[in-house]
């Protein structure tokens, strides 16, 4: 009889762990397709670049590489006498001014969208729709409709209705482009703002109702339940879309190169304008492939520590023991200076 019942729990503790086999293969089925990509398009590429990084290398000419050491790293940093690495590092300036403009404003604007759209006002399903459905335009149809909106001759949309002949568009960085950054901003919120508002979305319908009642009881206006119950229950919401919000606008490319005009060009405006213009120019700059894996290594660096700062300022601190133990010394600290007090009271 013993016999039996250990020869039936060990046939269920066989099956236990087909099963679980069975679950790990599907499991690893479906990633399969993810991992192979990633490695092929994303590990395979980082790692060939920051090989030639090290390298004086041509995709043209196997003749012309050979190893060059850290070479390509003093040269990004010779500002003096290269003038493309000059331009390199001159590129970080209109991103990072942007960046502190753009950042705060696709932050606030929709945690607001979506705090209202909370309140479930009349039509809020039709309005919610409307936020969310520019982020399924392509980048490319949002260049063209903007585009055409703002072009800076009588043919654009906003021209033709003023009877103006305003080169939105157009201007050098930090001379004469504020209304060039200004479209670049407004169409970013129009095809970016649902992403944000979505996690915020689903972050405020998790905040228990009986927070904003006992805000409410203890004499908490509106202000003070944003501010006391909504922000500190959104933090996590805050800390994804901020760091999320950060990176997109570090590696910005995609919106100055659509919105802008053909005299412009040459400008870069980021760095990642920067490393795709001169790679994508293909013979011209072949023998500079070294130069520009490193400064693309670099880049990658830079944004690896702002985004590692932001985390750290971030993230939520929990009490360590360090500080429970110097509290309750303030504590018994106040109540020996408070009892005297009270026996004079008496």
């Amino acid at each position: 009889m013993g016999k039996n019942f250990i020869e039936a729990d060990g046939d269920k503790i066989a099956e236990r762990k087909r099963a679980k086999r069975r679950e790990q293969g599907v499991a690893l089925a479906i990633l399969s397709p993810f991992v192979i990509v990633f490695v092929l398009f994303c590990v395979v590429p980082f790692i060939m670049g920051f090989a030639y990084s090290f390298m004086r290398y041509d995709p043209y000419n196997a003749e012309y590489t050979a190893f060059n050491g850290f070479k390509n790293y003093a040269n990004l940093f010779n500002t003096a006498d290269i003038n493309v690495s000059k331009e390199f590092w001159e590129s970080f300036g209109p991103m990072l001014l942007f960046d502190i403009v753009a950042v705060p404003v696709m932050m606030i604007i929709p945690f607001a969208l979506a705090y209202f759209i909370n309140m479930r006002p009349p039509f809020y399903k039709f309005f919610r729709a409307c936020i969310y459905l520019p982020c399924v335009v392509s980048i490319s149809i949002m260049g063209i409709m903007f585009g055409e909106m703002f072009a800076g001759d009588e043919t654009g949309l906003i021209n033709s209705w003023f009877g103006t002949n305003i080169d939105w568009l157009g201007g050098k960085p930090f001379e004469n482009d504020i209304l060039r950054w200004i479209i670049i901003l407004i169409a970013t919120i129009w095809w970016q703002t649902g992403t944000n508002f979505v996690i915020f979305s689903g972050a405020l319908r998790d905040i228990p109702k009986s927070l904003y009642e006992a805000c409410e009881m203890d004499g908490g206006g509106r202000w003070q339940s944003i501010i006391r119950v909504t922000v500190p229950n959104v933090r996590p919401a805050i800390n994804i879309t901020l760091f999320n919000t950060l990176i997109g606008f570090l590696s910005l490319y995609g919106q100055p190169y659509v919105l802008n005009t053909v005299e412009n060009q040459n400008i870069y405006v980021s760095p990642m304008m920067f490393i795709q213009s001169y790679l994508s120019n293909g013979l011209a700059y072949a023998k500079q492939t070294g130069y520009l894996c490193a400064s693309a290594i670099v880049f990658g660096v830079i944004i690896m520590l702002l985004s590692f700062i932001e985390r750290r300022v971030m993230e939520e601190r929990h009490p360590t023991a360090k500080h429970v133990a110097a509290y309750k010394r303030y504590c018994d600290f106040r109540t020996q200076r408070l009892e005297p007090l009270k026996g004079e009271s008496k």
